[in-house]
């Protein structure tokens, strides 16, 4: 019966090390922070998934590299490891990333030192901080941005106490505990996890510093029963005053002592596939933010410094154009025509990122009047037809068979709007190409629909349309002229005017945009 007994609970040590051992896995892969291990010899013996992805590399060839043959500095990397086995733990040491004989992607290392339960030093974690990116906005403010800086979202699930009776288990579920520790210890971001009641059973370093608690003041706790941390209050009410996942982020703001801003995600905690808790990621965002609102304040004032010469030559073009100062000959009038046109594409390129700033700011204003969606579409139509007529597009306005009623907008927004949609339909499609628009209203939205049979949007670039200075790169061979403002321009009025703005696109089958405005009585 003994014997029974001992082989019941070896079994079951062995099972609860396997399910240890896969939970350990499923959360690494989880990550989206690059994680390895390395050993005593400097060579690579684990990495996530993230890791993987930012160094280019399958597993079969990572298992088993020097880590300092990923690396443009060798020296620097040897004289690392050499400081990570002798101080335990080193943070924030900045390393250049090499990829197929390109050294380009600039990182943030830390470590800590992995021990076996005896506490001898058995190799060390590497977590790895892709800071390219931020570099290139460090260096030049005034670079258009096409990728904004990636949110690390980590996360954690408290370890399962496992029964084991066999040394060599015991041995194995430490190593692992300490692995998961280690990460932990070494996430920048702030982490709180709540079981299935809403009490908090674990927080690391980072949340306790910024938000200003003590992990033994709010463990077990709810968030409504700690009282005395501002801070969790008004992360509590930033999220609603509920914690549940919905995917959607928050933006935090905290004031004391400095301000600051933080981006706030939430994410299951899942074991065998049942969900038994969240999580609460705090990513600091405050660096990024400063850099946002200095660009934009350079691009604010560079485009206030041009405007007034862009307007003094267009107005000096045109007089010259219109004969004031004298007759000129057929050669000269081209050269000036040409002249202008280039200003004209100046002028429209300077508004757009004035419109881009005023956006940010919070300084762009609306004047709603009554007006007919119909008209402004006209009106708009007759704007464009000579860019139609060069490039031989059949535009068809397929107008509503009753009359629609008015919505109340800023003319001059919506028209930027469907300015922008209708240019784009023509300027991405083929010579001979067609574009159709149209209305429709259900009662409570009057819908605009823009559909050409152009170039269309590569399924992998769709996610990013509406950000800010970012073109596909199927415009970008056809049309080198652009600047990738116009769709982030469109979404933002349209949201300001209480609509929704969105598309459908296949790449060389064309693209359907649409947005709404609400009917108001």
């Amino acid at each position: 019966m003994k014997r029974e007994e001992d082989c019941f609970i070896s079994q079951q040590a062995r099972e609860d090390l396997e399910n240890l051992e896969r939970y350990i896995e499923e959360l690494s892969g989880f990550l989206p922070l690059p994680v390895c291990t390395i050993n005593p010899a400097g060579l690579i013996i684990d990495a996530n998934q993230a890791f993987k992805d930012l160094t280019k590399h399958k597993e079969s060839y990572i298992i088993g590299q020097g880590i300092e043959s990923l690396f443009e500095d060798k020296k620097l990397v040897r004289d690392f490891l050499k400081r990570v086995f002798e101080e335990e733990k080193v943070e924030y040491q900045e390393m250049v990333l090499c990829f197929q004989d390109k050294c380009d992607i600039t990182v943030n290392v830390s470590a800590r030192a992995r021990k076996d339960s005896q506490g001898n030093i058995i190799g060390c974690f590497w977590a790895i901080f892709d800071i390219s990116e931020l570099k290139k906005l460090q260096e030049n403010l005034e670079k258009k941005v096409e990728d904004r800086t990636k949110a690390l979202e980590e996360a954690k699930s408290s370890l399962l106490n496992i029964l084991e009776d066999t040394e060599e288990a015991r041995k194995n579920i430490e190593q692992e505990r300490n692995k998961t520790r280690a990460i932990l210890v070494n996430l920048p971001n702030g982490l709180i996890v709540f079981d299935k009641q809403g009490r908090i059973i674990q927080i690391n370093s980072e949340a306790e510093r910024v938000l200003n608690l003590k992990e033994a003041d709010v463990l077990n706790k709810t968030i409504s029963q700690v009282s005395k941390s501002p801070n969790l209050t008004k992360l509590y009410q930033t999220l609603g005053g509920k914690i549940e996942w919905t995917g959607q982020k928050y933006e935090l703001v905290l004031d004391e002592p400095l301000q600051r801003f933080f981006q706030v995600s939430i994410a299951p905690v899942v074991i065998k596939k049942e969900v038994v808790g969240l999580m609460i990621v705090l990513h600091d965002v405050t660096r990024g933010k400063e850099i946002e609102r200095l660009k934009t304040e350079f691009v604010s004032i560079a485009a206030h410094q041009l405007r007034t010469p862009l307007s003094a030559i267009k107005w000096s073009l045109k007089m010259l154009l219109d004969g004031d100062v004298g007759s000129l000959m057929p050669e000269q009038l081209d050269f000036l025509k040409k002249g202008y046109e280039s200003n004209e594409r100046m002028i429209t390129l300077v508004n757009d990122l004035l419109n881009v700033a005023r956006i940010e700011e919070g300084r762009f204003v609306y004047d709603l009047t009554s007006q007919s969606l119909e008209e402004i579409i006209k009106k708009e139509i007759d704007e464009l037809s000579k860019v139609i007529a060069k490039k031989k597009i059949k535009l068809i306005f397929d107008k509503p068979k009753r009359t629609l009623p008015k919505v109340e907008v800023d003319k001059e927004k919506i028209s930027i709007v469907i300015q922008n949609l209708l240019d784009n339909a023509i300027r991405f499609n083929n010579p001979g190409g067609k574009v159709t628009i149209s209305m429709e209203y259900d009662k409570i939205n009057l819908k605009v629909i823009v559909k050409d049979d152009g170039i269309g949007i590569p399924k992998d670039q769709q996610k990013r349309i509406f950000d800010k200075f970012f073109r596909t790169n199927n415009a970008i061979r056809l049309e080198t002229e652009g600047t990738g403002l116009g769709l982030f321009i469109c979404k933002n009025i349209i949201k300001a005017h209480g609509g929704r703005i969105w598309f459908e696109s296949e790449k060389d089958k064309g693209s359907i945009f649409c947005f709404t405005l609400p009917i108001k009585s």
